[in-house]
């Protein structure tokens, strides 16, 4: 049998405990629950300003610099921090669609005879045109010139 004039309300249990104990508890599990979510709950090195301020740009794409400055100003990041941030971001794309694209040939200098085309390509003398309109003329028609040199290539490279 349960002796009802022993038994302890909830209420009654937090009245007798000091308050301040209470706090504490209370702050130490913020702490925790802060700590967790600023370390994705490993026990890994703290993160620097750059690296939170680049993944709070991944998950929120939108926000302004401000938005961040007022996310993050727990962890001491500026105005100064997040413009720095995305200024190296910027340098760092900029860099890396130069690398991917090819890099453009240099022309050929042209020659005291020759003519320089408009493209990029080699400088033709006035022989080698002249003999490249006498083939094109042997053969027909500017088509079937081109036809008649892929099939001398396709020759040449068996």
């Amino acid at each position: 049998m349960v002796d009802m004039e022993r038994v302890v309300t909830l209420d009654e249990l937090m009245d007798r405990v000091p308050e301040d104990l209470v706090r504490d508890a209370e702050n130490r599990k913020q702490e925790a629950i802060i700590q967790k979510n600023t370390r994705g709950g490993s026990m890994t090195k703290e993160l620097s300003k750059a690296k939170r301020i680049r993944e709070h740009m991944d998950k929120h794409p939108e926000a302004r610099n401000k938005d961040i400055v007022d996310a993050l100003g727990g962890f001491g990041v500026t105005a100064a921090d997040v413009a720095n941030v995305k200024s190296q971001m910027k340098r760092a794309e900029g860099k890396a669609s130069s690398k991917a694209s090819a890099p453009k040939p240099k022309a050929a200098p042209a020659a005291a005879n020759s003519t320089a085309l408009t493209s990029t390509g080699p400088t033709i003398n006035w022989r080698e045109l002249d003999a490249g309109v006498a083939f094109v003329k042997a053969a027909g028609s500017i088509q079937r010139a081109q036809h008649l040199l892929i099939i001398i290539e396709q020759i040449k490279a068996c």
